[in-house]
């Protein structure tokens, strides 16, 4: 029995527990990077174990040992004679925890009950053992199993397991085996996010394994299970397809691989299974070849050194203005990076404090010392300043992964993108109000439009090519607190550059230790929304931010605002689901909005103090404010119920359950603050416009020109069967999307704002809609034609469909003004209530009527605007015949 003092290849004392450390797994203060090899499962021997015997045993681990493996992956509870082997060759278990999954074990309360007592005893038992890594609960719930119960049930199951095991003992990392069929199940609650993936195609794996990385959200991803059989693929196949998969996963960033499997020898449900071979060694223990392919990936994991030579040099800079408090945190994580060539930059923005002293007592910084400018005059001094050829920016309230440059540059090197980001995760050993902070909303985020391209990445975890930044003029020095990130990435954008995301460049971000910093820092976001506004106009509808993709955060507000559709495939057989998420509809956040609770408190003030005046009827101004204010309040206090607590740290000597009530009276406050602190910035940012610098305009707004009577008489043709048509002529070729784009752009940067819908591929009859207040819609699709002598036509075609449930409503809410206006005058003049009712009626008609001229107005603008700058010619309807050349055999249809 090996002693508690041994430690591992890596000097960690077997003793110490492995803890999560971002997206990997640390011991001993020293990251661990599962090197793994899956053993099992065993045919049962006379007292029941499934494992091989001892002695055999000790020879397997012993070469899985010398073979560059420091993980084992059980099926099956462990045996004595297998802790043992790994303690005395330095390796972890990863122990598998068995239990009837395979079965509708939901159907039944004694089997339910069975299985969490018989694992909490398994947990108990194995809690001791030093070569312990990690407990596994459960390898594959078949998918037809997760349908026949349903995903919720399942769920809601494995979160109470974790609960009952996690409480047996705390100490210890808990995760569950997934695999493609069942991705779309929550399982947040774990410690470690781990897939089975069998992929053989490289690009597919990487592509899946940075699917995998949203799923896992800031914890770690573990690739459970990865190789291939050497009877279909061949040995030598074997061991090219293995070594793919694992050097997949250490690139992408997870926190380990695990090869499956060790032998041949392989029993399941009871029988030797001889069809398959995926050992790394035969079932005489002879090594295959890619066990020696395998080993020297694991020695050269993550990144070989020859690669590591050609990685291009970064800049790293970090901005800092009266950071004394959190500067000497940050560049000491800095100064710990594993990275070949790096330097650090520190621009002190003109601080009262010891920023500079701090600085100055860092080894191999270089301090630039600047006046006041703000944070994007901060960062164009460090770009200025950079001789790298990535600039990486970080604040200084943040901590850096040791790994954080080492992934942040990997999109680099196998994409032409320009910028790149990361995650950021607040510190566990921040206060307990900071923690409080990262539960509330407005925190920076990422924005994906898919699994790699990012729309936005946050300014305290980004990197750019130096020579892409200096194109555009650097940073937009107006931002002086916040705003430049979302701004930067807008502009490359608008240059039609990308910015990609690698989600295991993580970096800890200290947030706000006191309610009045959350405040001061919502606020100047909102300063810096309403300066967006001005440079990107057609990014904003009225005051809200217009996001193309998704913005992924783990907080309630936002989770609960969207919904996931799974296509299982016929009868659920698809190997790899399709998972959509739903956008969320804007009156998910009217409860939330200070326009909401501004109007509810009017209401409430005139239900309370209008009697006092001798208004009638009092009681339903009353009800209406009373409501409103309830309804926000309780989504508040939702969200706070919701919130993910764990982690939290003390408050003072206070019980579990009075620290627990008052973290949620806190963030639900936050979540209540957190919109006015927003609209009071947007206030202040209009209160104090800043100069809008021309060369940094995406593009400039433009009012559409009042209605004119043609105007009106077009609004007749969008009832027509094909709609209102306009066509353009154009001498050489044109690109489809190239013109879609840019009448995206126009329509968005129109004043006042318009919501514009790009359809997502859903509507083959549309490619983009405009709304019509809440009532109808005005649905565009184009077509561009290719001609003869590289000529092509633009054809836009808008046609008017009324919306069922905005019309339903329009209707509802014109019966219910009229009646309410006419109510009390009917009772005494009849003939005025009737003429009150039918002049309010009038009205809202009108103004239906007028709100579809003006839209028909604006796209009339807009499209004449695009083909005018793209130097096309108006056509007449219908087309003459002389332009009408012999058309080509290729058109390019909107709805192809």
């Amino acid at each position: 029995m090996t002693k508690a003092t041994t430690t591992s290849e890596f000097g960690e004392s077997l003793t110490a527990r492995p803890r999560v450390d971002g997206k990997f797994l640390a011991i001993d203060q020293r990251r661990f990077l599962i090197k793994g090899v899956s053993y099992g499962t065993f045919v049962s021997d006379a007292n029941g174990e499934q494992y091989p015997s001892p002695p055999q045993i000790a020879r397997d681990v012993a070469m899985m040992s010398d073979n560059g493996f420091n993980t084992i992956r059980t099926y099956t509870e462990p045996s004595s004679s297998l802790l043992d082997a790994a303690a005395d060759q330095n390796l972890r278990i990863i122990a598998g925890l068995p239990w009837s999954q395979h079965i509708p074990f939901l159907d039944d309360p004694k089997v339910i009950k069975k299985i969490r007592r018989n694992l909490v005893e398994t947990v108990r038992r194995l809690a001791d053992k030093p070569s312990l890594l990690m407990f596994a609960v459960g390898n594959e719930i078949p998918a037809g199993i997760v349908r026949w119960h349903g995903a919720k049930r399942i769920e809601h199951f494995l979160r109470d397991l974790y609960q009952d095991l996690k409480a047996t003992a705390p100490d210890h990392l808990f995760t569950y085996v997934n695999f493609p069929p069942t991705e779309h199940l929550d399982l947040e609650c774990f410690d470690v996010c781990s897939f089975n993936v069998y992929l053989h195609r490289e690009t597919e794996l990487r592509a899946y394994l940075a699917r995998l990385h949203h799923i896992a959200g800031a914890k770690p991803l573990l690739l459970a299970e990865a190789g291939a059989d050497s009877i279909r693929e061949t040995r030598e196949g074997q061991a090219r397809l293995t070594t793919m998969q694992l050097k997949a996963a250490f690139t992408e960033g997870a926190c380990g691989a695990v090869a499956y499997t060790w032998t041949d020898e392989w029993w399941r449900g009871g029988h030797e299974v001889n069809d398959w071979a995926f050992g790394l060694v035969d079932k005489n223990r002879d090594p295959k070849p890619a066990l020696a392919a395998v080993a020297q990936t694991l020695n050269q994991a993550p990144f070989p050194k020859m690669e590591q030579n050609k990685w291009p040099s970064v800049s790293v800079v970090v901005c800092a203005y009266n950071a004394a408090d959190t500067l000497s945190d940050c560049l000491n994580s800095l100064q710990s990076l594993i990275y070949p060539n790096f330097e650090i930059i520190v621009v002190n923005d003109g601080s009262s404090d010891t920023t500079a002293a701090i600085a100055r007592k860092q080894p191999n910084i270089r301090l630039i010392e600047v006046q006041n400018g703000g944070l994007s005059a901060a960062r164009n001094a460090g770009l200025f300043a950079a001789t790298g050829d990535l600039v990486a920016y970080t604040d200084a309230d943040c901590r850096v992964d040791v790994d954080w440059l080492t992934y942040l540059v990997q999109p680099m090197l196998t994409s032409s993108a320009v910028g790149v980001g990361g995650p950021n995760v607040v510190p566990q050993d921040d206060p307990w109000i900071a923690q409080c902070v990262a539960r509330a909303p407005g925190g920076p985020t990422h924005v994906m439009l898919d699994d790699r391209i990012a729309e936005h990445i946050p300014g305290c975890n980004m990197a750019f090519r130096r020579q892409a930044l200096l194109s555009i003029g650097g940073f937009n020095d107006v931002y002086l607190r916040a705003g430049d990130d979302v701004d930067i990435c807008w502009r490359l954008q608008a240059r039609g550059f990308k910015i990609v995301f690698s989600p295991s460049a993580l970096v800890w971000h200290h947030h706000r230790s006191s309610i009045k910093a959350y405040w001061r820092q919502q606020t100047g976001y909102g300063e810096g929304e309403t300066w967006l506004d001005a440079h990107h106009p057609e990014k904003f509808l009225g005051d809200q931010m217009l996001w193309h993709g998704r913005i992924y955060s783990s907080l309630p507000l936002l989770r609960r605002t969207t919904e996931r559709r799974v296509n299982n495939g016929v009868w659920g057989t698809a190997a790899f689901p399709s998972v959509y998420t739903t956008r969320p509809h804007a009156w998910h956040f009217l409860p939330h909005s200070p326009a909401w609770m501004g109007a509810s408190l009017v209401m409430l003030l005139i239900g309370i103090f209008g009697p006092l005046a001798g208004m009638d009827a009092a009681w339903l101004p009353l009800i209406t404010g009373a409501a409103g204010i309830l309804t926000t309040l309780f989504r508040c206090g939702l969200c706070a119920w919701q919130s993910d607590l764990r982690g939290l740290p003390r408050i003072n000597l206070w019980p579990f359950r009075k620290r627990r009530i008052f973290h949620r009276a806190v963030i639900g406050w936050l979540h209540l603050i957190q919109p006015w602190a927003r609209f009071v910035g947007r206030l202040r940012g209009l209160v104090q416009p800043p100069t809008v610098q021309a060369q940094h305009v995406t593009r400039h707004p433009w009012k559409s020109p009042v209605p004119t009577l043609q105007d009106a008489l077009r609004v007749s043709r969008l009832f027509k069967r094909h709609g209102s048509e306009y066509s353009f002529w154009s001498e050489s070729r044109l690109s489809y999307t190239e013109l879609l784009t840019e009448l995206v752009g126009v329509l968005r940067a129109s004043r006042p704002a318009q919501p514009v819908y790009v359809d997502e591929g859903w509507r083959p009859d549309r490619d983009l809609s405009l709304a019509i207040g809440k009532w109808a819609w005005l649905h565009i699709r184009s077509l561009v034609e290719d001609h003869e002598g590289g000529h092509c036509l633009f054809r836009v075609r808008a046609r008017l469909r009324f919306s069922f449930v905005g019309t339903v409503r329009s209707s509802l809410l014109a019966l219910l003004l009229a009646g309410g206006t006419s109510a009390s005058i009917f009772l005494y003049q009849p003939s005025v209530g009737v003429g009150v009712s039918i002049a309010t009626i009038g009205v809202i008609v009108t103004r239906a009527v007028w709100q579809t001229i003006r839209v028909t107005a604006l796209l009339n603008n807009a499209v004449i605007r695009v083909a005018t700058a793209a130097g096309m010619m108006p056509l007449p309807l219908p087309r003459p015949v002389h332009i009408s050349a012999q058309r080509s055999a290729k058109t390019t249809l909107s709805e192809q």
